[in-house]
């Protein structure tokens, strides 16, 4: 039988790995940032990754947009949204993301089947640091959290609590990791952006107030707490929090082995190895 290793969240800002390679200044704090999830996720040593994400506008706008939905295809490459970042093709876990879908159906979720599609940089940009050599198999979960109306957190984590019960279910005696990609404050080309650039961070008490909860292992707290009102207070790409609160359904509330910030972008860095 399938296992469950951990549990990881992590940003996606798809300047990250450019300002790396380049070596900007914020360079040294993003790889360290980055290395403190990474290393407990290679001491799990997954054979697949649940990756928790929302797409931007690039799979599903205008088209349809699911409020969930679950990738199928054999692979995907990426980034679709960001020529810059070096293209990667990744290999997706085609027999365990079907046996996920079917199972969450049937436990009550319309949960959609994606079978062509390419990553954009929220998976993209994160596996730089993640999975910077070699492939692991994902079983990508589609959250809608950028385009109103949002799936509830109350829903997210019932989700991620149904993903959980359909891996420990699956035959294979896979080990299999959640990792869930997301900012918690954010506001892209939108009013509240900062002088300087073409984001900002326009509730950093809510940042906060989030790793202060991921901290204690707070989760029912957090999942209480992040209501629609205060989703959309914290930028049009607040809703990204969801895809951590999908992502800690999967796993059994406690505090994380690493947790760490980067208060002026908005988001954290946290693992919770089993």
């Amino acid at each position: 039988m399938a296992e469950i290793v951990g549990g990881f969240g992590v940003p996606h800002n798809p300047h990250f790995p450019l300002w790396v390679a380049d070596g900007t200044p914020v360079a040294a704090e993003i790889e360290r940032m980055y290395a403190g999830v990474a290393g407990h996720l290679y001491e799990a040593r997954p054979d697949v990754l649940v990756f928790f994400t929302a797409d931007h506008y690039n799979i599903f706008f205008e088209a349809c947009v699911p409020v969930f939905s679950i990738g199928i295809a054999e692979s995907a490459g990426g980034a679709s949204d960001y020529p810059d970042l070096p293209r990667r093709e990744v290999p997706i876990a085609t027999e365990l993301a079907r046996h996920v879908h079917a199972a969450t159906v049937r436990a009550g979720f319309d949960v959609g089947m994606s079978q062509e599609f390419e990553f954009d940089h929220t998976v993209i940009a994160p596996l730089r640091f993640l999975v910077p050599v070699g492939e692991i198999p994902l079983v990508p979960v589609f959250v809608n959290a950028l385009i109103p109306p949002l799936p509830s957190a109350v829903r997210c984590h019932a989700l991620g609590r149904a993903i959980r019960e359909a891996i420990l279910a699956a035959p294979e005696p896979l080990r299999v990791a959640a990792v869930a990609s997301g900012s918690f404050s954010l506001e892209i080309g939108g009013p509240r952006i900062s002088a300087d650039s073409h984001t900002g961070v326009p509730a950093p008490e809510w940042v906060d107030r989030v790793t202060g909860l991921l901290a204690d292992g707070a989760v029912d707290r957090l999942v209480e707490e992040a209501t629609e009102e205060r989703l959309a207070h914290a930028g049009n790409a607040g809703g990204e929090l969801l895809e951590w609160i999908a992502m800690l359904g999967v796993i059994d509330a406690r505090p994380p082995a690493f947790l760490d910030v980067q208060p002026a972008y908005g988001h954290a860095y946290a693992a919770w190895p089993a």
